[in-house]
């Protein structure tokens, strides 16, 4: 556990932890093992935007993809709160790294993050890069965040042997499993809850040791108070969401 005292500057990561009351407010009570360090270099805001997402990110990088240093990830929508931080944790680790967004400013922020190429996947046909940007093998890690759209497709370009983790999905599919025969792949879910204490321990203390280096830097996209959290809830649903939205107390 990380030792604080009051004062410093902190952020807090309670998902799971016990007498946690939430942060939908101006005040929060939480237990000591869930408080950390701020680095100086990070604002609040950035700050509230590192539990969550980038945890989430750390999961699904390496407790579940288990992606080693040269490996190919692609971030399938990599323009959101974890897209962006899962390309910035596999940039450092010396994964070569492929995003997608939807927009020209979404793809700014990926290609900022630390992705070497990024898709429109908004375009017709813009998985097919995927063969020329690894000369035909495809990613071995796909990391994705709209399974019910792209699950499938994600299988006909992955590498043999690859993983796919799902972050995300709002719906269901057809879903013809012999591509996953064909691939000989992995197909991992991932929700932070199901965590252990050792695992979620482990991706704390990695989040935190890249934000110390500035390898990892939290990215907020919108801010809004706090007596706007309902439409947030709306905001984060739509389409071309880039970073983290933040709710600030006034």
């Amino acid at each position: 556990m990380d030792v604080v005292k009051p004062g410093n500057r902190v952020f807090v990561a309670a998902l799971r932890t016990p007498g946690c009351t939430g942060t939908y407010a101006e005040l929060a009570v939480v237990a000591a093992t869930a408080v950390h360090p701020l680095p100086s270099s990070l604002s609040f805001a950035q700050g509230a935007a590192i539990g969550i997402p980038c945890v989430t990110a750390w999961r699904a990088l390496f407790q579940r993809a288990r992606l080693q240093p040269g490996e190919t990830v692609f971030v399938h929508g990599a323009s959101g709160g974890v897209g962006l931080h899962t390309v910035q944790l596999a940039r450092a680790t010396g994964a070569v790294v492929i995003g997608s967004a939807s927009t020209p400013e979404g793809a700014d922020l990926v290609r900022e993050a630390g992705a070497t190429h990024v898709l429109n996947h908004g375009t017709a046909g813009y998985l097919e890069e995927l063969a020329r940007i690894t000369d035909g093998r495809g990613p071995s890690v796909i990391i994705e965040m709209a399974a019910h759209l792209n699950l499938e497709k994600d299988l006909t370009v992955l590498a043999t042997g690859g993983r796919v983790v799902i972050v995300g999905s709002r719906g269901s599919l057809d879903f013809t499993p012999r591509l996953a025969m064909v691939k000989e792949a992995a197909i991992l879910g991932l929700a932070l809850w199901n965590a252990t204490p050792a695992e979620m321990a482990d991706a704390l203390t990695g989040v935190a040791a890249h934000l110390r280096e500035g390898a990892l830097a939290p990215v907020v996209g919108v801010t809004l108070p706090l007596r706007e959290a309902a439409t947030a809830h709306h905001r984060v649903l739509e389409q071309g969401t880039r970073g983290k939205l933040v709710l600030i107390s006034e």
